[in-house]
């Protein structure tokens, strides 16, 4: 029920509290400059079609006609994107970050679902050297 209730938020995520860093992110940042760098973040709603960020870098690839191969490519790890209108690219990523490390959140079966769809998603957004990323909250795998 909670892996249903997490997705349906990242679908439709409503009136709710603006998204912020989790408790395992901030204790991940051991350093004053690990710490601002978190700083920087910013709660964000973005609109736009869900990439393979390593086809779509690599060789334009998106859309319908990339859909099979792009679900493929991020369900065996590689990496999913945002891609807005304005052309910017988010690289879509679990938020907490010690459930991330540790594999106990993934993004890829929902991202590889929803390839070459058109997604609104919330998160915490950071640009940080020159590459800008979408951290979502995902549902944590408890063994």
């Amino acid at each position: 029920m909670l892996l249903l209730s997490c997705l349906l938020l990242l679908q439709n995520p409503g009136p709710q509290a603006a998204p912020a860093w989790s408790a395992t992110t901030l204790e991940a940042a051991a350093t004053e400059a690990n710490r601002q760098v978190l700083t920087e973040g910013k709660p964000l709603t973005l609109t736009g079609e869900v990439v393979d960020v390593s086809c779509y870098t690599q060789l334009g690839k998106r859309g319908e006609g990339h859909k099979a191969c792009g679900a493929a490519c991020v369900a065996s790890g590689s990496p999913a994107g945002l891609l807005t209108a304005d052309g910017t690219l988010y690289i879509l990523m679990p938020e907490q970050h010690h459930p991330r490390r540790d594999g106990k959140v993934s993004l890829a079966k929902y991202l590889s679902e929803h390839m070459a769809q058109t997604l609104t998603l919330s998160g915490m957004a950071s640009s940080h050297g020159g590459i800008h990323t979408l951290f979502i909250a995902a549902p944590v795998a408890t063994k």
